[in-house]
């Protein structure tokens, strides 16, 4: 089966060799070499020169912080000289490069499209080099670099959404901890939902949600979804169906929806990410559901409250947590010293030492330093700053539990087109829950078919 492509575009490996090949060839037969190919060797200096990838600006916060680590890496390998590049994370644009021999040696590839490019030849089987080093992760998260028991993303650094709260707030209303299910989760939430005033009117909520016509609504009730034990689409044939409008579905939708209706502010339907983070910090709401920047926030907000993060209470079937993990991915075409350069400079970034590094953090507006990722290892509660700062162990543990938001590359249609308008529609109340998901189910099994 073809894999589907953002753009829709939905392309054989083979044939889209055979035409970036002849263009290829095209171009070397009419122009001279630009230097620019991932093979081979380097010149009689006896140094190799790599470029790896990131999603982020080289010069913004991120690609500082990230060149800072490469920095270490190059004062241990003084024969290799690593240069950082930053692309958009377009996975047709990424996968033309790969096949005709123009991307960079490293590659930082989002985790849902390492299935995706490696499928159609693009990425290196990395097993035998790094099958040692993937004690040191999750098993769920290997998992998701791995295509045919073969591993072609390695796991560096990302997130997991998880249960940031107001401990102060807590401790005011006398609650001793965070919930660690869907009833605690609405009690709790329910005891932290009053008139703090007395005017008569609720202004403190217990909990933010999303509502928004937006991407944020669909990870995060994708998230009750799985808590369920429910699915976002299944297996039909040579293709797939919509899955969501099931008894699990629904139970999660309309449990989302009580949260909503009465534990969480009245303008929720207008909400996204950004706007329930908003509400966090200014003590609108007192827990919601946010990657390590939920944590980062208050402190850049000068520390109005004690924040903590906890796991995402479970639901009948458990946890289920949304992720963003990147990977670290060699282009097939790479071989020789450059090859060999790729991996140690791979092997280095998924150290210890180099995924304590991340939490160094990028420059904020303060001049003070922030952590915007947290690493995947599992083994670094013993670290210096995790020791001092363990709630961001929270969004390394959730890899255990993942929620994939989108399962199938075909599903980024259907939630754009169909599912957000009616996430939105249920929330603001315009629609029942059974009204939603048999729309999202019409809807979205036409596009799944047009695949």
């Amino acid at each position: 089966m073809a894999i589907n492509f953002k753009g829709d575009v939905s392309v054989k490996h083979t044939k889209l060799f055979l035409v970036l090949l002849l263009s290829l060839t095209a171009l070397v037969a009419g122009c001279s070499s630009s230097g620019e190919e991932t093979s081979g060797n380097d010149d009689s200096s006896g140094e190799t020169d790599i470029k790896m990838q990131i999603v982020w600006g080289t010069d913004s916060g991120r690609g500082e912080a990230i060149q800072t680590i490469v920095d270490e890496f190059e004062k241990e390998n003084e024969d290799i000289n690593v240069e950082l590049v930053s692309t958009t994370q377009n996975n047709q644009k990424l996968l033309t490069q790969v096949l005709s021999g123009q991307a960079p040696e490293v590659l930082q590839v989002p985790y849902r499209e390492v299935r995706n490019l490696a499928s159609e030849g693009a990425f290196m089987d990395l097993t035998d080099e790094f099958s040692d080093d993937a004690e040191n992760f999750y098993d769920e998260l290997v998992n998701l670099g791995t295509v045919n028991d073969k591993l072609y993303g390695f796991p560096w650094l990302g997130h997991t959404i998880q249960l940031v709260y107001n401990k102060t707030m807590f401790e005011e209303a006398g609650i001793d901890g965070p919930p660690e299910n869907w009833d605690e989760l609405y009690e709790t939430a329910k005891k932290l939902t009053k008139d703090t005033d007395g005017d008569g009117k609720i202004d403190q909520y217990g909990l933010g949600l999303v509502g928004k016509q937006h991407p944020d609504v669909a990870w995060l009730t994708n998230m009750f979804v799985n808590q369920a034990g429910g699915e976002i689409v299944k297996e039909s044939g040579d293709g797939y169906k919509v899955a969501l409008n099931s008894p699990e579905g629904k139970e999660a939708l309309k449990f989302y929806k009580k949260l909503v209706n009465e534990v969480a502010p009245p303008d929720t339907g207008n909400k996204d990410g950004g706007g329930v983070m908003a509400d966090f910090r200014n003590e609108v709401v007192a827990m919601e559901f946010q990657g390590p920047w939920g944590i980062t926030d208050i402190w850049k907000n000068g520390n109005p409250f004690e924040v903590a993060a906890a796991p995402v209470p479970a639901g009948p079937e458990g946890r289920a947590a949304d992720l963003g993990p990147y990977m670290l991915s060699i282009p097939d075409t790479v071989s020789g010293d450059k090859a060999e350069a790729s991996k140690k400079l791979i092997e280095f970034l998924g150290s210890k030492k180099a995924q304590e590094m991340i939490m160094l953090g990028e420059k904020g507006d303060d001049g003070e330093y922030y952590p915007f990722r947290v690493p995947m290892r599992k083994d670094l509660a013993d670290s210096d700053y995790f020791q001092e700062h363990p709630e961001f162990l929270v969004f390394i543990e959730g890899l255990k539990y993942p929620s994939i938001s989108s399962p199938v590359e075909a599903w980024a249609r259907v939630e754009q087109e169909v599912y957000q308008s009616q996430l939105n529609q249920m929330v603001t109340g315009e629609k029942s829950v059974e009204e939603a998901l048999e729309t999202v189910e019409e809807k979205g099994n036409k596009i799944l078919d047009s695949k």
